[in-house]
C-alpha cells in the first residue's frame, strides 16, 4: 500500500468558514458556537482511496489559520515545508 503525507493550508478573511469546513471533514460534526481562531489550529485527517484498484493511505495535516490580518506572522510556519497545499476559502 502506498502512502503520502501532505500539509493543507486554509486560508482566508474571519468568519468564513475555514474551522467549520475543517470541523467537518476531520470530526463529522457541525457547531454553531464559534470561537475565533487565535495563530493556527492543526489537525490531523488519513483517508485510504482506491484509485484503479491500488489503496493510497493519504494522511493530511491540515492547518487552520486565522484570519487575514494574522497570515502574514504564519506565513514563516507555511513556507519552512515547501509541500504546503494552500487553498483560499472567500
Amino acid at each position: 500500500m502506498a502512502s503520502f503525507r501532505k500539509k493543507i493550508c486554509l486560508l482566508g478573511d474571519y468568519s468564513v468558514g475555514k474551522t467549520s469546513l475543517i470541523r467537518r471533514f476531520v470530526h463529522n460534526r457541525f457547531e454553531d458556537k464559534y470561537i475565533s481562531t487565535i495563530g493556527v489550529n492543526v489537525s490531523r485527517k488519513t483517508v485510504s482511496v482506491s484509485p484503479v484498484g491500488n489503496v493510497v493511505e493519504i494522511t493530511m495535516m491540515i492547518w487552520d489559520l486565522a484570519g487575514v490580518r494574522n497570515s502574514v506572522r504564519c506565513r514563516a510556519a507555511i513556507y519552512a515545508e515547501r509541500t504546503a497545499q494552500c487553498w483560499s476559502v472567500i
